[in-house]
C-alpha cells in the first residue's frame, strides 16, 4: 500500500516568532519499492532530501527553515514521522520586500479540475526577489527560480516517490502531470508582518 505524506516546510523571517514563517505544503506519495518489498517509508530521508534541495533557493540565506512529514491518512491528532532542522541558531532572514508577496506554483493531474489540482505560494523572497522586481508583473528571473522547484518535487526519492495533489474530499492522490506559474503576483495574507504602527484620524462622516 502506498504512504501519502505532506512535507510542511516552514522558512523563518523577521524573527523567532512561531507567526513570522512562510510555510508550504508539497505532499508526496510513496509507493511500495517493489525491488525490496520489505521496505518502509522512509520519511526522515525524504524530509533531508527536500531539505537540501531548498539549500538552493537564492533567498535562503542562514534563515531557519524546517521540514516535517506527516501522513495524511493517519488517525488525528497527527504526530510528525520525521524533521529535519536546517540553520538551527543562525540569523533569520529579514526581508527587503513585503513578506507575503508570493509567485504561484499550479499543477495538476491530467485535467485542471478541482480534486486535481493544487496551488503553493512560494514567497518571493524566498525566491531571491528584491526591491528591482516589484514591478507589475513577476519577472522571468523569480518565475526561473520558481520552476526549479517543480524539479526538485517531481526527482524527490527516486522511482517510487510521486509529486502530486492530495484531496481530502475524495481521499486520493493524484500525480502532477502539468504545471504552469502565472506572471501575476499572489499575496499570502497570513504571512504579512506584524503591524508597526498605524496613520489614524477623525472624520465627520
Amino acid at each position: 500500500m502506498p504512504t501519502h505524506l505532506l512535507l510542511r516546510s516552514s522558512f523563518q523571517f523577521m524573527d523567532t516568532s512561531a507567526k513570522n514563517q512562510a510555510v508550504i505544503t508539497p505532499h508526496f506519495r510513496r509507493s511500495l519499492d517493489i525491488s525490496d518489498p520489505t521496505s518502509g517509508t522512509n520519511a526522515q530521508s525524504l524530509c533531508d532530501d527536500l531539505a537540501s534541495q531548498y539549500a538552493f533557493l537564492p533567498g535562503i540565506g542562514t534563515t531557519p527553515y524546517t521540514v516535517t512529514a506527516y501522513n495524511v491518512e493517519g488517525a488525528k491528532p497527527r504526530f510528525p514521522l520525521a524533521q529535519t532542522r536546517r540553520n538551527v541558531g543562525s540569523a533569520v532572514k529579514q526581508p527587503a520586500i513585503p513578506p507575503e508577496l508570493s509567485v504561484c506554483l499550479s499543477f495538476y493531474s491530467g485535467d485542471n479540475r478541482p480534486r486535481f489540482r493544487g496551488r503553493l505560494y512560494l514567497p518571493a523572497w524566498l525566491l531571491g526577489g528584491t526591491s528591482g522586481d516589484m514591478g507589475r508583473v513577476v519577472p522571468t528571473g523569480l518565475r526561473d527560480t520558481c520552476q526549479t522547484l517543480v524539479g526538485s518535487f517531481a526527482g524527490l526519492g527516486g522511482a517510487n516517490v510521486d509529486w502530486g495533489v492530495w484531496s481530502g474530499v475524495s481521499q486520493a492522490f493524484h500525480k502532477a502531470t502539468n504545471w504552469f506559474i502565472s506572471d501575476a503576483w499572489a499575496i499570502q495574507r497570513r504571512r504579512g508582518i506584524k503591524e508597526i504602527t498605524r496613520s489614524t484620524g477623525t472624520t465627520s462622516g
